[in-house]
C-alpha cells in the first residue's frame, strides 16, 4: 500500500501544473526570509505550532496577507497543543496519534506556502486560487481565511489522515479506526472554542469588516460561529468520507481518482468563495452600513 509520505505524489497534475515558473530573484529571496530555519518536516503538533507562529509572524512583518491564515491555523494548533500535550482536556483518545497528524497536517500547508512563496503552481486548484486572492487589493482577511482554511480541510486532510493512519499500521484496524474517528470529530469542540479568538485576529489585527460585522454583538457573534462551526463540520465529515475512499482503494489508479475528485471539490469551492469576494469588495458599503444597523439595533 503506498503510504503517501512523498510530497502528494497521488494529486492529480496536469503538465502545466507540473511545471515551474521561472523563479525572479525576488521570490527566492522571499521564499528564503519566510522558511529559513522552519522544520518542513514537523514531527508533532509542537513543532507545527512553532513553524506556524513563526512563518506567520515573517509573513506579517513583510505586510503580506498570506500571514491571515497561519495565524487561524496557529490559534487551532495551539488549542490542540493545549489538549495533547499540556494535559488540559483528556478527551482524546489517542493523543499521540492527534500530534502525530498535526506534524503530517501543517507540512502539506508549509509545501503549498513554499511553491507559492517561488512563484509556482501548487499542483492543488484550491491553493492556487487561494494564493491568487493574496494578490487582489480589498480582499477581506477572512476570506484569506476560508480559502485557506477550504484548501487545507477539503485537500489536505484526507491525506494526512490516510498517511498517519497507515504509518500507525492501522488501515484494517477497526478499533483503532473508531478510536481516531472519535479524535478526528472532537477537534470539532476545538474549532468552536477557538472562534472567539480568530475573530479577535481577523478584527482587530487585520481590520477586517466582515469579522467586525459578525462581532457587533454577542448574540450576531454566536449567529455567524454557528453558521461557520456547521459549515466546518460538514466538511471534516466529508474529508473522513474521503479517507475511507482512499483506504478502501486497490491501488494507485483508484486512489487516484479520489484525489482528483477532491481536487475538483475543493476548487469548486475556492472559485466560489473568489467571486464571492469580488462581491464582497463591491458592496463593501452596503456592509459597513449593515453593520451600523446591527451596531445601532443592539
Amino acid at each position: 500500500m503506498n503510504t503517501l509520505t512523498s510530497d502528494r505524489p497521488l494529486a492529480t497534475r496536469s503538465k502545466q501544473a507540473r511545471s515551474w515558473i521561472a523563479q525572479s530573484p525576488a521570490a527566492s529571496s522571499a521564499r528564503h526570509a519566510v522558511l529559513q530555519g522552519v522544520p518542513r518536516r514537523p514531527s508533532d503538533v509542537v513543532e507545527a505550532l512553532a513553524a506556524l507562529e513563526t512563518v506567520a509572524a515573517r509573513l506579517r512583518e513583510r505586510n503580506d496577507p498570506r500571514a491571515v491564515f497561519p495565524e487561524v491555523y496557529a490559534v487551532i494548533t495551539r488549542r490542540v497543543k493545549e489538549v495533547v500535550v499540556d494535559g488540559r482536556d483528556g478527551r482524546f483518545l489517542e493523543a499521540a496519534w492527534i500530534s502525530r497528524l498535526a506534524g503530517i497536517f501543517c507540512e502539506y500547508y508549509l509545501e503549498a506556502l513554499a511553491a507559492s512563496l517561488e512563484g509556482r503552481t501548487t499542483g492543488i486548484e484550491a491553493w492556487d486560487v487561494a494564493f491568487q486572492c493574496n494578490g487582489t487589493q480589498g480582499t477581506a482577511a477572512a476570506v484569506h481565511a476560508l480559502l485557506g482554511i477550504n484548501a487545507h480541510i477539503n485537500y489536505d486532510l484526507a491525506l494526512g489522515l490516510y498517511r498517519n493512519i497507515v504509518q500507525h499500521g492501522a488501515a484494517q484496524d477497526a478499533r483503532l479506526l473508531r478510536r481516531y474517528r472519535h479524535d478526528h470529530d472532537l477537534v470539532n469542540d476545538v474549532l468552536a472554542a477557538a472562534m472567539p479568538e480568530i475573530f479577535e485576529i481577523l478584527r482587530e489585527r487585520h481590520g477586517c469588516p466582515l469579522a467586525r460585522i459578525a462581532t457587533v454583538t454577542r448574540d450576531v457573534q454566536r449567529t455567524v460561529s454557528s453558521v461557520a462551526l456547521s459549515l466546518l463540520r460538514g466538511w471534516r465529515d466529508r474529508v473522513w468520507g474521503d479517507l475511507l475512499s482512499l483506504l478502501a482503494a486497490r491501488g494507485e489508479a483508484d486512489r487516484r481518482a479520489v484525489l482528483a475528485r477532491m481536487n475538483r471539490r475543493s476548487g469548486k469551492i475556492a472559485r466560489t468563495l473568489s467571486v464571492g469576494n469580488g462581491a464582497l469588495r463591491a458592496g463593501e458599503p452596503l456592509f459597513r452600513g449593515a453593520a451600523l444597523r446591527l451596531a445601532l439595533a443592539a
